[in-house]
């Protein structure tokens, strides 16, 4: 499929905002003092931001500070109240899940206020994906029609790692009805270059039923990840590695070794990842800026890559079946 097809600038139509998006998330996993953390940082994300209603049921997370950015993600919980280990455990002892439903998810955004513009993602469920489809039809009927509603697809069964893409292909029609379709970065698939074929195989099964809605990848903000993603057609990312390294020249790094080449190695760590953490923002903005001139023009020079991330990235791309005219 021709990239200027598979990457372009896309809307939620219900809010009337356009992609790509560059989402930070704030989650309790991981970050038992999330609340504290969100109050230093979240004046530096005006634009967008992604939180949980799992955190906001239970208090980690101020339910009248909440509404910081224009754009305000809300989740369902699934990650928060999740068993399967995370990049995120190796920061300590995570919040013990408490009790977590549906419906208590329903309650939870019922009792939002429309300060900023709302997207709700669906609740997790495994099933059949017509079954997703239809659950999902019937929680968003329950919500304020004002909020954009993002469709997390999810594996057909609790043994399965990966999103069936067959079933994608089959129920093109009525994932159209929604405002976005998410999926999880993981369980696109087990390799890079297999998720980013998935990714190519449901924007081209879009295309040819003349659908045209916004690709949410969750759980995926690294910058070079992101611009790979996006160039297979996704259009909206958000994670939390904006809070577990630094973002250092395309890459993320640790945080002694970004104290190290910034200077900053007299500073204890609260210091330094606050300090990582904005630059990190304003690194996402700019990438996000980027990402949305090249949607624009296609100009591989607007990307601002290093010469040997750009070969690799049109490498990666080329395998995943996105045809588009190599300039180095």
């Amino acid at each position: 499929m021709k990239l200027s097809d598979l990457c372009k600038e896309r809307r939620i139509e219900t809010i009337k905002v356009k992609t790509p998006l560059l989402v930070p998330s704030f989650s309790s996993r991981g970050f038992p003092e999330i609340s504290k953390i969100h109050g230093v940082l979240s004046e530096y994300t005006p634009d967008t931001s992604l939180i949980s209603a799992y955190d906001i049921r239970y208090g980690h997370l101020d339910a009248e500070k909440i509404y910081c950015s224009e754009i305000l993600f809300v989740d369902s919980g699934g990650f928060e109240v999740g068993t399967n280990q995370d990049l995120s455990d190796f920061y300590g002892v995570t919040n013990q899940s408490k009790e977590w439903s549906e419906d208590r998810y329903l309650e939870t955004i019922l009792s939002l206020k429309p300060l900023s513009s709302l997207v709700i993602i669906s609740y997790d469920t495994r099933a059949a994906l017509s079954d997703q489809i239809g659950k999902a039809q019937r929680f968003f009927s329950k919500i304020p029609r004002d909020y954009a509603r993002d469709f997390l697809i999810k594996p057909l069964t609790e043994d399965s790692g990966s999103i069936d893409v067959k079933s994608i292909v089959e129920c093109c029609e009525e994932l159209g009805e929604f405002d976005v379709v998410g999926v999880v970065e993981k369980e696109l698939g087990s390799s890079f270059l297999e998720r980013c074929r998935s990714l190519v195989k449901i924007r081209k099964a879009f295309y040819e039923q003349s659908i045209d809605i916004p690709i949410h990848v969750l759980g995926c903000l690294d910058p070079l990840s992101v611009l790979v993603y996006f160039l297979c057609g996704a259009d909206i990312f958000d994670g939390l590695s904006w809070l577990r390294l630094a973002y250092n020249e395309g890459t993320a790094v640790y945080y002694n070794s970004y104290a190290l080449t910034e200077g900053l190695w007299t500073q204890g760590y609260t210091a330094i990842h606050a300090a990582a953490s904005i630059r990190n923002i304003q690194q996402l903005a700019r990438t996000q800026a980027l990402m949305g001139r090249f949607a624009r023009s296609h100009d591989w020079g607007v990307l601002e890559l290093k010469l040997d991330h750009q070969k690799q990235i049109q490498a990666l791309i080329g395998s995943a079946n996105v045809e588009f005219q190599e300039v180095v």
